[in-house]
């Protein structure tokens, strides 16, 4: 008995979910009313062996009509209260733990999704489109000539262009560092271009204050054309090394995967695996 009551909470819990305060009133009165049945079934039971025994200080009917009245009344208050604690604490639970999940998703200082948040996203969503991937041109001399506080601005500036260019049909993400990654959806490369193009006009023309003044930055793009039945580590690294490309060539480009053999020189395809900076 004790186990099916065990079951039937658990079961109860997992049903209601605990996302409104009106989840907890159903899971109060389910319980409640569970309870109300057992306590009065339990106190009949044993009122009817005590009367069989002549034990009952008082007629049948009298216990059933006070004694009665008096169970459901007390195992109904008792329960409820206890239920509605019960309730509260895992609603408590359930939205700490559900604003957890989300937080260990994020960036913390961006806000964007995380690299393991973005690519869990793309192997749930089996996207089509472009995977573009974005670098703050310079950025290591941000942080050297203006200290890490400015560096952390142009991180926060360049997420803020980049959510109001990608609308949330599409994916942006912080890959770590000054490196950002987004999935346009759609398979058409000349909106594609234009949505990059903006992004990087946009960021280029944000200004961020500095103690000496204002600052910008650019960005330089690598793109590359994301199918579901590509892996995602060709992807990343076709964008990669146009990202390279767009590097070595002057930075504030964008260049799609595409482009790569006829921009890159014989004598330079070893060193496109190189790092860049």
């Amino acid at each position: 008995m004790r186990a099916k009551l065990a079951l039937w909470l658990r079961a109860q819990i997992d049903f209601v979910g605990f996302e409104t305060k009106a989840d907890i009133g159903t899971f109060v009165l389910n319980v409640v009313l569970v309870a109300v049945a057992l306590a009065t079934a339990t106190y009949l039971m044993f009122a009817a062996i005590l009367a069989s025994l002549g034990l009952l200080p008082y007629p049948f009917g009298t216990a059933l009509r006070f004694g009665g009245l008096t169970t459901i009344l007390i195992a109904a208050s008792v329960t409820a209260l206890l239920a509605w604690l019960i309730g509260a604490a895992i609603r408590e639970l359930s939205l700490s733990r559900a604003e957890f999940e989300r937080l260990s998703r994020l960036d913390p200082l961006s806000g964007l999704l995380n690299r393991r948040a973005f690519t869990d996203t793309l192997a749930e969503t089996k996207i089509s489109g472009f995977f573009v991937l974005f670098d703050v041109d310079r950025f290591k001399a941000v942080n050297d000539t203006h200290g890490h506080a400015v560096g952390d601005a142009v991180i926060v500036a360049v997420a803020e262009e980049l959510q109001r260019v990608f609308t949330p049909a599409h994916i942006v993400a912080r890959f770590g560092g000054e490196e950002f990654a987004v999935v346009i959806c759609g398979n058409d490369r000349g909106d594609c271009c234009l949505l990059v193009e903006e992004a990087r006009r946009s960021v280029a023309a944000r200004r961020i204050e500095t103690g000496e003044g204002t600052i910008s930055v650019t960005l330089s793009a690598g793109i590359a054309d994301h199918m579901p039945q590509r892996p995602f580590t060709s992807v990343f690294e076709a964008a990669d090394r146009a990202l390279y490309l767009a590097k070595s060539f002057g930075r504030d480009r964008a260049i799609h995967e595409d482009e790569s053999d006829e921009l890159l020189a014989p004598s330079r395809r070893v060193a496109a695996g190189g790092r860049r900076r």
